[in-house]
Parts: structure tokens; sequence; C-alpha cells
């Protein structure tokens, strides 16, 4: 990674603010941030310019970060530290594409607008899904590039039809399938059986002279036990303002 680069740069701006009360908008101040260093200086100068390019042209922060250890942490809390820590999201809105080497742990966490209209869950799934075998096949630039033109294509989707939202109906159809193969299920046992017939006592089920009752006692069957939940401490992903896909590679 060149870092001196991004270090003059970064002392530069931070020079400008103090020096002239320059107001800086929220926003990273780079898109690429390789700490792993498992690109090369050509990628990721080609990278960091097509992610600037979405980020300006739609003003929606798309970021890249690979770190070789997360120091023991969840990806999921280290990436939202990131948002922070980069001063992510232009206007609250971006997405953070987190890849941690050590135990091969990756992270897409979107949040703002980008959460709520455009990678929402669903979407967001579907696109780390995609992106694995690239990560595990170690194209680690081919995972970074497919994932720009994907951040791209799906704002360019939502702006031409509106925002995405999540079905609705999976939850219903799952019910209402599982209810029928249930009906099904009952109506074939119950054909099987029709050769059967209820009787009030088990006496034609004895054979005569071979039950003799020596002891007895109450035996009780069932007991009702209440359980009351303990809170939990850890919070949902959506108490941040935003999603996660996450997962090994």
């Amino acid at each position: 990674m060149n870092r001196l680069k991004k270090i003059f740069c970064a002392l530069f701006c931070s020079a400008a603010v103090l020096a002239g009360g320059v107001s800086v908008s929220a926003e990273s101040e780079f898109k690429v941030y390789d700490y792993a260093d498992i690109l090369s200086d050509s990628e990721e100068a080609a990278l960091e310019d097509k992610l600037w390019d979405i980020a300006d042209t739609y003003g929606h922060d798309v970021i890249v970060y690979t770190t070789y250890s997360m120091d023991g942490e969840d990806a999921e809390d280290f990436n939202e530290q990131l948002r922070y820590e980069l001063d992510a999201g232009i206007n609250g809105s971006g997405i953070i594409y987190l890849v941690s080497m050590e135990y091969r742990d990756y992270d897409i966490y979107s949040f703002g607008e980008m959460y709520s209209s455009i990678f929402i869950n669903s979407v967001r799934d579907d696109m780390a899904e995609e992106l694995v075998p690239y990560l595990s096949s170690g194209d680690y630039y081919g995972a970074f590039d497919r994932y720009a033109d994907m951040v791209r294509a799906e704002i360019e989707n939502v702006s031409e039809y509106g925002p995405n939202e999540e079905s609705s109906f999976a939850i219903p159809i799952g019910i209402g399938c599982g209810l029928i193969i249930g009906i099904i299920t009952v109506l074939i046992m119950k054909h099987g059986m029709k050769t059967t017939r209820a009787e009030a006592m088990a006496n034609k089920y004895i054979r005569e002279g071979s039950f003799k009752l020596t002891n007895s006692r109450d035996i009780f069957l069932y007991s009702q036990v209440t359980r009351t939940k303990r809170p939990s401490d850890s919070g949902s992903s959506s108490s941040s303002g935003g999603g996660h896909s996450s997962g090994k590679f």
C-alpha cells in the first residue's frame, strides 16, 4: 500500500483546515485502505479512482478496507467502528467492504440511505455471496473491482426504478406451504387408518390371563416450567442505522 502518499496528503489537508478554517464534509479521506497489503500499487490506484468516481457521481461513500487482524473483535463491530474512525458517509450514507486476513473474515456494512433504500439486507446478502468466490481464490482485486461495479449498478437501478424494499411475501408463502404439506400428510395418514375402529376399553389388546397387577402408584407425567428470558447485552445491527452481511472466505 502506498501509505506515504496518503500520510502526506492527510497532513496537508489537516494543515489547510487549521490555517484557513476550511470546512471538510463528512466523507472518508480515501476510498481504499489496504493495510493487509493484498493489492499492488497499480491495483490500489485504479480502485481508488473508481470508488472516488462513484462517490462523486452519486453522493454515497464507497470504501474498501483490508487488515491482517481485527485484534479479536467481531467483524461487524470492527466495521461499525471504521465508519466513525474514517469519518465515512456522505450525508450519513455509505458502504464499507471489510476483509480481514487472519481468520479470513469479511463484512459488508451499509448505512444511511445506502442501507434503507439501496443495499437492503437481501440485496447486500446477494452481493456478498457473489463476491466470496473471488476472495476464496485469492483474486482480491477482482473482488473489490466487482464490488465497485455492483455498487454503481445498484445505485443506478434504484435511481431509475425507485428504492429497494424487502419482500413482504416470503413469510406468508412459507407458512402457507407448511400448512399445505401438513394437511396433505394428515390426510394420507387418516386414509391409511380407515381399517381401525376406536374401542372404549383396551381389553381386546390384552391376552387373557397374561396381565396381573401387583403394585400401583401415582406418577406425574407432566410438569409446567416457566422461564423468563434474560435480556441480551448485544444490540442488533439495525440499532446503528445499518446492516451487515458477513462470513468467512
